[in-house]
């Protein structure tokens, strides 16, 4: 079972200072979240996006939050109508696509539904983020052109740039096909930390601020 949340700082890269946070479930030690949540219904995966936003929207709880959902959260069919019902959600949230894996399964009618969404939230004033990119999916996303305010670097795409850094500057550049803004996750120590700032990613996240 869950319970509770704890909250991940999204830093910027050239200053280090906060600018939002990333709103991840707790759980007991013996629960695996990845297979929890890979075995969890859509409509509890549902219920649990809005319980965080409501967690987060209401006092006293201050800044801007990025909550993760999965294509499927995001295409059912009342969710464009439960977040315009929160006031002033668009400044206090950014969404984080997580399933980009999934996404080339998608039906184009479901491809073509999803994107149409992504574009309707942005419109809304709602950051969409695409979580995770690795170098086997971003072509996908290219091809697809779909397009997010962001793009998240998944952390074990990062951490390859440490024994060979090309191919990892290489994904950071070709995020910004699909996104207006990069972030880095997986940053550990001071050496990742200026392997980041060379890719000339706006943000970072990891272990290095979240000890």
């Amino acid at each position: 079972m869950l319970t509770g949340y704890k909250f991940e700082s999204i830093r910027v890269l050239d200053n280090e200072n906060i600018v939002a946070w990333e709103v991840l479930s707790t759980a007991s030690s013996q629960i695996n979240l990845e297979l929890f949540f890979n075995s969890m219904a859509l409509d509890a995966r549902v219920a649990l996006f809005f319980a965080q936003l409501a967690h987060v929207v209401n006092p006293p709880a201050s800044g801007k939050y990025y909550l993760n959902a999965s294509a499927d959260v995001l295409l059912t069919p009342d969710f464009l109508q439960r977040l315009g019902e929160e006031p002033d959600a668009a400044q206090r949230i950014a969404i984080e696509l997580t399933d980009l894996d999934q996404l080339m399964l998608l039906t184009p009618a479901d491809g073509r539904r999803l994107r149409a969404l992504i574009d309707a939230l942005r419109s809304m004033g709602f950051a969409v983020w695409a979580d995770d990119v690795h170098h086997d999916i971003l072509p996908c996303l290219v091809k697809q052109d779909y397009r997010f305010s962001g793009a998240k670097i998944d952390k074990h795409a990062f951490w390859t740039g440490r024994q060979c850094k090309e191919p990892f500057l290489e994904l950071a550049q070709g995020c910004k096909k699909i996104a207006d803004e990069v972030l880095v996750e997986g940053i550990e120590t001071i050496a990742d930390y200026q392997l980041a700032c060379d890719s000339h990613a706006n943000y970072g996240q990891g272990f290095l601020w979240n000890k």
